[in-house]
């Protein structure tokens, strides 16, 4: 069964536009390769890996024991970098989704 949901590209240097995304539900999971290239694809240029996993913290995904990731940890990042490019910050993202900032852990 395929799954397909669109986000708004949040590039600075493009026209906006829409970036649809078509994955298989019955796929082993997102590997973090394919994470970092979604969020490039969103951001509309490379995104550094140190950028994606503080990203991640903040938000609250994490790979699976294989190593891999969830559809809904994509859609959770492509909300959050609409979100920021929205000029809301973490905390007000964390609250929309979740009623309440996360504690980030030291």
């Amino acid at each position: 069964m395929a799954v397909s949901f669109c986000f708004n590209c949040i590039s600075e240097t493009s026209d906006p536009r829409q970036v649809e995304i078509l994955s298989d539900l019955d796929a082993e999971g997102i590997t973090p390769f394919q994470v970092r290239q979604f969020a490039a694809l969103l951001k509309g240029e490379a995104v550094k890996t140190a950028t994606l996993r503080t990203w991640r913290n903040r938000i609250g995904i994490h790979p699976d024991a294989s190593g891999c990731y969830a559809l809904s940890d994509l859609q959770l990042l492509g909300r959050y970098l609409e979100a920021l490019s929205q000029g809301r910050t973490t905390a007000q993202f964390l609250n929309q989704e979740y009623g309440h900032a996360q504690q980030r852990s030291a």
